[in-house]
């Protein structure tokens, strides 16, 4: 994606109501692509095309977890009208393996002549412009294809606020290497900053939002499907990012990555530098989207030692609590966990179970749960004196000067 655009990114939205017809979707991928002439525009004949969905964990479709198999479908069957040496089609879930989850969610059903690519082996990748870390470790597959394009799926995120385009490439970190960077990156601003620079490392050509039906509530995995109704398009993923988030109501300063973005001067993050294209903005806006805003990240805002601001920090933000009558004992919060030893284990005896001393609040094990036996409870302070509010205010300000900044540039 460039990152010092002159013209303004265009950002496609068409109106799609169900998944049920293959033509119908199929009408309507291509007209999302018209702005840009079609998929011809991005990939290009004999080029290995890798799509990456999001596939955080195995889930029937129907729980609008992963990326819809009709959605997969219809872009592979549209890149193959490129004429590429090669479709496959990826991602490093926090559950099971690539293949595992993708039949799980129904994507191997709708394969064709398109692989699985196993996200099991990495590779280095160097970008001199990344923010955090300039050497990635990320899967082989991006050295192996010529166009990344990726298909992620519309949903809130109890840690980022929202999950769309520029978070589906943390799926490019391979199964539980992520977590080890959730506690490596326990700052949210600095995993969205790592976040940020995975994209510009691995370069997505073009993302594709799942937004059909999305997610609403504490997702990405424990949430509830929301019908929304559209398909989203853009190769600036932060635009893309800026608009499906205005559809659904949530402020670009209320979310971690792009205001990392911002700060990385990737791509563009303000509507008014954005050439919306199809279905208008008014139009398809949603007023009462269930959103989850991000927890408050007091550890930026005052002039502590960080050990006291952590203390701070984890007396406002929501704790896992397990709700013993929905736990099935699968272990796979314990598994995921990323601290050791784990900070969450079912079978221990009562309040054992949680480790709130030494949980850092990435909420892995909120978001592995296969049947939503973990809620992010929210502490006494923020419940008596809306300390979040408080913070998030603060953020919004520091949002638009940020922005101010950003335009002088």
């Amino acid at each position: 994606m460039p990152q010092d655009m002159t013209e303004k990114p265009i950002v496609s939205i068409v109106k799609l109501d169900s998944y049920d017809n293959p033509d119908a979707v199929s009408k309507a991928l291509s007209s999302l692509l018209s702005p840009w002439g079609g998929i011809g525009h991005f990939v290009k004949p004999g080029q290995r095309v890798l799509l990456k969905p999001n596939l955080v964990a195995p889930a029937v479709p129907e729980r609008a977890v992963t990326t819809h198999p009709a959605i997969v479908r219809a872009v592979i069957q549209e890149c193959e009208t490129a004429r590429p040496a090669s479709i496959s089609l990826g991602d490093g879930p926090g559950v099971g393996t690539t293949t595992s989850v993708a039949k799980a969610s129904g994507l191997t059903a709708v394969l064709g002549n398109a692989t699985i690519a196993e996200f099991d082996k990495t590779t280095t990748y160097h970008h001199d412009g990344n923010t955090l870390l300039q050497n990635l470790e990320l899967t082989e597959h991006i050295a192996n294809n010529d166009v990344l394009i990726t298909l992620p799926k519309l949903k809130t995120h109890s840690q980022m606020a929202f999950t769309c385009a520029i978070k589906n490439q943390f799926g490019l970190i391979p199964g539980m290497a992520k977590a080890q960077f959730h506690f490596r990156f326990q700052n949210p601003d600095r995993l969205a900053d790592l976040i940020v620079d995975i994209n510009r490392t691995a370069n997505p050509a073009l993302a594709i939002v799942d937004a059909v039906v999305g997610m609403e509530g504490p997702g990405p995995n424990g949430g509830t499907p929301r019908q929304i109704g559209l398909l989203i398009a853009g190769d600036d993923l932060a635009a893309v990012d800026t608009v499906a988030s205005a559809i659904v109501g949530l402020k670009p300063e209320e979310q971690p990555i792009l205001m990392a973005a911002r700060r990385a001067n990737f791509g563009k993050t303000d509507l008014a530098d954005i050439d919306i294209r199809g279905a208008s903005l008014q139009d398809v806006a949603i007023g009462d989207y269930d959103l989850i805003k991000a927890p408050a990240n007091i550890l930026r805002l005052l002039p502590l030692p960080r050990k006291t601001l952590k203390w701070l920090r984890n007396l406002i933000v929501p704790r896992p609590q397990i709700i013993l009558d929905r736990c099935i004992k699968c272990m796979r919060c314990k598994n995921g966990c990323p601290i050791e030893p784990p900070a969450i284990d079912p079978l221990k005896p009562g309040e054992d179970k949680l480790n709130h001393a030494t949980c850092i609040r990435c909420y892995c094990c909120h978001e592995f749960c296969p049947v939503k036996a973990i809620e992010l409870k929210k502490s006494k302070l923020d419940k008596w004196f809306h300390a979040q509010e408080i913070v998030r205010a603060f953020h919004r300000l520091l949002g638009r000067l940020a922005l101010l900044v950003a335009k002088k540039r």
